[in-house]
């Protein structure tokens, strides 16, 4: 609830003379709980219904609901930073155990909030970055965090040349015999509604099928933050 206040808070700041329905559309919520908080939001006296000509209505915020917004911004504030230390934390832990297993390197599979702080928990770990990759990247995801961005396509046509080019079959083991994605997208969920193969999966059926002696592991990290042993 308090989310659906803060945001309530901040839309009429902007625009006071928003009707109900404009306000539940922009919140993406019913029209009766938009209803419900406004009227939450008059009887604690942070803002005030202020009565136009016809049907129209302002809703002023009072300086307690300024006040108010201002804590739960601080609330959020708190509750990201501690998301981000903690997320950091569970990957980093996760990325010794991989150390500890022999691997290396790994791949991240998505560029968002989570693909960075899996980024920066890299750089404090014996693990390295390979790569990262996007479904289909537009011109201004070609780079994420001064990365170069691969399409799924582009990475395991890569692979496959380096398989091909390679006649030390020990390097090779090395590099792809464990190949570790770390997914920034829950794509087990994603598709699971559409009931369907992800991009991801399609891609490394299709490789796999070529070189069956690629092994490849995937790790979602929302399961990484639920603390799920990999």
């Amino acid at each position: 609830m308090q989310k659906n206040e803060l945001n309530t808070l901040l839309e009429l700041k902007e625009n006071p003379s928003l009707t109900q329905r404009s306000l539940a559309h922009r919140l993406n919520i019913s029209l009766g709980l938009t209803n419900a908080i406004l009227q939450n939001l008059i009887h604690r006296g942070w803002i005030k219904a202020k009565k136009l000509t016809g049907r129209k209505i302002l809703y002023l915020i009072t300086p307690q609901g300024m006040a108010r917004a201002t804590n739960l911004i601080y609330d959020r504030f708190r509750e990201t930073q501690q998301y981000y230390q903690q997320a950091k934390n569970l990957i980093s832990a996760c990325l010794d155990r991989l150390y500890q297993q022999g691997i290396r390197e790994v791949v991240i599979y998505g560029t968002n909030q989570l693909s960075e702080i899996t980024y920066l928990s890299l750089l404090d770990s014996p693990v390295k970055l390979h790569s990262i990759l996007t479904d289909k990247p537009t011109p201004d995801q070609k780079k994420f965090l001064g990365q170069e961005v691969l399409t799924l396509s582009d990475f395991f046509q890569k692979i496959s040349q380096r398989i091909r080019g390679t006649s030390d079959s020990e390097k090779l083991e090395k590099l792809y015999n464990h190949l570790i994605i770390l997914s920034a997208i829950n794509y087990q969920d994603k598709d699971k509604k559409n009931n369907q193969a992800s991009n991801l999966e399609i891609e490394i059926k299709k490789y796999k099928d070529i070189f069956p002696e690629l092994k490849i592991k995937i790790i979602t990290l929302e399961d990484i933050l639920k603390d799920t042993r990999v």
